[in-house]
């Protein structure tokens, strides 16, 4: 079944309900709110008109369709208990990284204890440019 099927139902019932009766019904609303839907196919079934009466069965089954797909879904995803993957990205398992101490420079370092220091990003070169 389309997953669209239950919008074109419902936008049918509306212009329908419109046609028939005058006024129409807010599809969205038709849609996410079950007793909502429930009056509006009431006053399809009550309006003795043919096209709103089908189309009333209609949305019926097709909510029906889709509570069917729905618990299909939800029977098929089963929630693993899975700490170790909290700290992934979804590629792979993650680990944090190793954190030893930390290490002081030393004079044969090649990186200066000012490359460190963001503060001193932006000031001028403290190497050789002088």
């Amino acid at each position: 079944m389309d997953a669209n099927n239950r919008l074109r139902i419902a936008t049918r019932i509306h212009f329908g309900l419109l046609r028939h009766l005058g006024e129409g019904v807010d599809v969205g609303r038709m849609l996410r709110n079950g007793p909502e839907a429930r009056e509006v196919l009431w006053v399809c079934e009550a309006s003795g008109d043919r096209e709103l009466m089908a189309l009333a069965q209609q949305f019926v089954r097709a909510n029906a369709a889709e509570a069917e797909l729905q618990a299909s879904a939800a029977a098929r995803h089963v929630v693993q208990d899975t700490p170790w993957s909290r700290d992934t990205s979804g590629f792979g398992v993650s680990q944090p990284p190793d954190i030893g101490e930390p290490r002081t420079p030393s004079k044969g370092n090649a990186v200066s204890s000012a490359w460190l220091k963001p503060v001193s990003w932006l000031r001028g070169s403290s190497r050789g440019a002088r």
